[in-house]
């Protein structure tokens, strides 16, 4: 599918645009470099993921869309405050980040070059222009053979994974659970020659060209495969944002407990593993064997954050406990490709299967003997998978440096745990009690604020949540002595805060959005973000004094003020903002906006 621009292709500014390419691509060949002292070139914007700017200003809280043509062009003879729109695919569930005068953003397409081999629901990382949003270079995700006939993810996601851009290189994770590094000059080089010789020959389209899924690994400067390396078994999709932090990048293994058509389980691979971002060799892993505890699956973000004057690494775990890690020590070298044997240490999580669905007086099965050790009993409908309880697990890991545990905090109350686990039911993941940590941990001022929540299409808009406030000045166990503050007056979310000026303001899947005091909890305001869907996958954003979430537009303060409630900033994708610029995906479009002052 090739891109739409934001000019019909008869426009005279079409040739403008095709011939404008060519011209970045010279820039890039001849090395020019442009300052940017605002740019997003990250998940959150910024290592501590908090999704705030204050350094933008002059954005609007209004504006008007181009209109889609017939004939696979798009009109913005009426559009206002609208800079430029491009199509970026069928299904979009990244998000767009800013660096360098170029827009970069996950997605799906339906297909890609002609050439290029096994094309369909291609999972595609897109690269545009930041000023005019023509697209620079394409980057098709090569699939893996599939194992036993079965496809390791539901292809239907494309690239959730929001990437990272440090320097000339670029950091994702596909979803076929492989953590790449592309080198950007390579990638933008090759599709800018590509475009021009295409241009250049007498049966040219006056359409761009892009690199085929063959092409694409050539612009790869390391990739690490999680599911073959460390059999990291994902539910739906990785979504994980990689970390850059030093020489280092940080990520989620997305390892849970089943996939899609597969029975297979690894409770011991490593949720948290740590690469050096230039080679790509793993030099870190987390020991805290969270596999064997997980409610379902796992799909947040690291984040980091300074506390008296010290890097923590956060990670919000499937199992609905954040963790804080000391970062990865440069000084320490680490030996290449071995292997230690490890035990699970605590006890075997058993699913009991619950039924009928209403579970008031219903008995529960029997519990299986243990040959040793300990179990711990949930109940269920529709078992996930399960450690076998005949024998204690043991698996082979990486031989690398364990990072070093500064605290954890169960996110999830006692009570919350009573109630019943639906695995694969439409009611829910607890009919009232959430499951996991979705969103990304947020460092503000020595604390750390982070809300537990599952899918929401299994029942997330009806399950109780709870949003806590962390002292991250302590050490050790401190789910009893870490708390400042919680609030269970929400539904569970799986929405990364946004906290500006000593206010937390946190979207729940129930589409509410509640604006709270960061030292106390207390709850200024709620407010009712619209139709069904519009947060409950992504994440509010505070720029100019403006809060974006859902459907409106609403002041950033104490005082509920609606500046806009007419607006869609996307189901699953979130907002970025660079260089006075609002950039959003919604439905398959990428739009960039910026106040015109009145000019079309």
């Amino acid at each position: 599918m090739n891109t739409k621009h934001l000019l019909l292709p008869t426009s005279p500014l079409w040739r403008f645009q095709i011939w404008g390419i060519i011209g970045v691509g010279i820039l890039l060949l001849c090395g020019a470099a442009v300052v940017h002292g605002a740019d997003w070139p990250e998940w959150g914007g910024h290592p501590s993921r908090n999704m705030v700017s204050t350094t933008e200003k002059g954005l609007p809280d209004s504006w008007v869309l181009g209109k889609e043509q017939s004939d696979a062009g798009l009109d913005l003879s009426f559009a206002k405050n609208v800079k430029w729109m491009v199509s970026v695919g069928s299904n979009t569930c990244s998000s767009p980040v800013v660096s360098r005068g170029k827009v970069f953003i996950g997605t799906k397409l339906l297909s890609v070059n002609s050439s290029a081999k096994d094309t369909s629901n291609a999972a595609c990382l897109l690269c545009v222009d930041e000023q005019t949003g023509v697209e620079l270079g394409r980057f098709v995700c090569p699939r893996p053979p599939k194992e036993n006939g079965v496809v390791r993810c539901e292809e239907n996601w494309g690239i959730c994974s929001t990437p990272t851009v440090d320097e000339d290189y670029l950091y994702f994770v596909s979803p076929y659970q492989e953590v790449y590094c592309l080198d950007l000059k390579a990638w933008l080089d090759s599709a800018q020659a590509t475009t021009a010789h295409k241009l250049a020959s007498p049966e040219s389209e006056n359409q761009p060209a892009f690199l085929t899924a063959d092409d694409s690994e050539k612009c790869i400067l390391w990739k690490y495969d999680l599911a073959k390396e460390l059999h990291a078994v994902q539910h739906h999709t990785a979504s994980c944002s990689p970390l850059v932090y030093g020489n280092f990048v940080y990520v989620c293994t997305g390892n849970g407990r089943w996939q899609q058509d597969s029975p297979n389980y690894f409770p011991l691979t490593p949720s948290l593993v740590v690469f050096n971002k230039k080679t790509g060799q793993l030099v870190a892993r987390d020991d805290e064997q969270i596999g064997e505890r997980l409610w379902r699956g796992q799909w947040s973000s690291p984040s980091m954050g300074v506390v008296n004057g010290k890097a923590q690494i956060y990670f919000g775990a499937g199992d609905g406990v954040c963790y804080a890690f000391e970062p990865v020590d440069p000084k320490v070298q680490v030996p290449p490709n071995r292997w230690t044997t490890t035990t699970l240490r605590g006890p075997i999580v058993q699913f009991m299967d619950v039924d009928p669905a209403e579970t008031s007086g219903t008995a529960l099965a029997q519990p299986v003997p243990v040959v040793s050790g300990s179990v711990d009993t949930r109940t269920s409908i529709h078992l996930p998978v399960c450690t076998p309880v005949d024998s204690i697990p043991s698996a082979q890991v990486p031989d690398v440096p364990i990072l070093k545990k500064i605290w954890s905090f169960d996110c999830i109350p006692l009570e919350y745990k009573t109630n019943p686990f639906y695995a694969r039911d439409a009611k829910g993941d607890g009919k009232g009690r959430p499951c996991e940590i979705m969103a990304t941990p947020v460092c503000y001022r020595n604390r750390v604020y982070i809300a537990i929540g599952g899918d929401p299409q299994h029942g997330g808009r009806d399950s109780k949540g709870n949003l806590v406030c962390i002292d991250a000045t302590r050490t050790g166990d401190i789910t009893r002595t870490g708390r400042v503050w919680n609030c269970e007056q929400l539904n569970q979310s799986i929405s990364t805060v946004a906290i500006a000026d000593g206010l937390v303001f946190a979207p729940d899947d129930a589409n509410t959005v509640h604006c709270l005091n960061a030292d106390t909890g207390y709850c200024y305001w709620t407010y009712a973000a619209g139709h069904k869907g519009s947060t409950g996958y992504n994440s509010p954003l505070v720029a100019d004094g403006k809060l974006f979430v859902g459907n409106a537009i609403l002041s950033a303060g104490r005082e509920l003020k609606v500046l806009n409630s007419k607006m869609s900033f996307g189901t699953y994708s979130t907002p970025c903002v660079a260089n006075r610029v609002l950039f959003y995906a919604q439905g398959h479009w990428l739009t960039a906006v910026c106040d015109k002052g009145g000019k079309r």
